[in-house]
C-alpha cells in the first residue's frame, strides 16, 4: 500500500523571521518577544490540528472492513477480536502518520473501569478518547467466572477493540463479507446508539434481534439500522421517552 503522502504548511515562518529579528533586536523588549513567541505557538497547534484532521479522512477512507476471525458460543455468533482488528487495520493507520496509545484510568461509573486511547499525528496534534467499559467478571448467565486480575485484562482487551473500531468507525464482517447479499454488521458508533434507544423504548432484545434476523446486537446488520433506530424511537416516544 502506497504511502500517504501529507503536504506540510508552514504559515509561520513569517512569524519564526519576525522573532529571529526581534531576539537580536537590543532594543526589543522580553514582553514583546513573548507574544510573538504565544502567537507562533498558537499559529503551529492550528496547522498541526489541520493536518490531522486532513490525514484522518485520508486514512478512514482506506481502512477496509475487518473480518470476524472467532465465534461466540454464548451468543452463537462471530466476531473480531483485538488482534484481528489491529492487524487488519494498524498499517493503514500508521502509513498515514498516526499512532495509538491505551492506558487503563479511573471510571466514575460503579463496576467499570476506564480506558483512554490518546491518537497522535506525525505532525504534533494528538487527540484523547475515553470509554467506560463494565468489568468483564462473569459470564452470560451472570455467575463470576473469572479472577480480578483476569476481568481486568479481559475488559481492557475488550475496551481498547471497542474504542479503537469507534475512533476509526470500524465495521467488520464474516470472511463471505465479500460475497453477494452478504450483510455488513453496524459499526461500534452505531451499536451504542442501538444499544442505547433499545433500553430508552424498553423493547424484548431477543424479540428484537429476531425480528431482524440478527445473530447478535454487535452484528445487527447495517442496512437494517436507519428503520430499527426509527421504530425504537417510535417505541420510545410511546412510552413517554422523547430524548434524541
Amino acid at each position: 500500500m502506497a504511502e500517504h503522502k501529507s503536504v506540510t504548511v508552514a504559515p509561520t515562518d513569517g512569524v519564526t523571521a519576525m522573532i529571529e529579528r526581534v531576539a537580536t533586536d537590543p532594543n526589543a523588549s522580553i514582553d514583546k518577544l513573548e507574544r510573538m513567541m504565544q502567537m507562533k505557538e498558537r499559529l503551529d497547534a492550528e496547522a498541526a490540528r489541520r493536518q490531522f484532521n486532513d490525514a484522518f479522512a485520508a486514512c478512514q477512507a482506506k481502512i477496509p472492513t475487518v473480518l470476524r476471525n472467532r465465534r461466540n458460543t454464548q451468543t452463537n455468533s462471530n466476531y473480531a477480536d483485538l488482534a484481528a482488528v489491529e492487524a487488519q487495520t494498524m498499517p493503514v493507520i500508521t502509513s498515514h502518520g498516526f499512532s495509538m496509545r491505551f492506558f487503563p484510568t479511573k471510571s466514575e461509573m460503579d463496576g467499570h473501569y476506564g480506558v483512554d486511547c490518546v491518537v497522535s499525528h506525525r505532525g504534533g496534534h494528538s487527540e484523547t478518547h475515553h470509554a467506560d467499559i463494565p468489568a468483564d467478571a462473569t459470564g452470560a448467565k451472570g455467575t463470576v467466572n473469572k479472577t480480578r486480575t483476569h476481568a481486568f485484562g479481559s475488559t481492557m482487551s475488550y475496551g481498547r477493540r471497542y474504542l479503537h473500531c469507534m475512533i476509526w468507525n470500524i465495521a467488520t464482517a464474516d470472511n463471505d463479507g465479500n460475497a453477494a447479499g452478504a450483510r455488513k454488521s453496524i459499526t461500534a458508533d452505531q451499536f451504542l446508539e442501538l444499544r442505547g434507544w433499545i433500553e430508552k423504548s424498553g423493547a424484548d432484545l431477543a424479540k428484537f434481534l429476531l425480528a431482524y434476523r440478527a445473530d447478535s446486537l454487535e452484528e445487527f446488520p447495517m442496512d437494517a439500522f436507519s428503520v430499527a433506530v426509527s421504530q425504537l424511537k417510535k417505541k420510545a416516544a410511546q412510552n413517554g421517552d422523547h430524548d434524541e
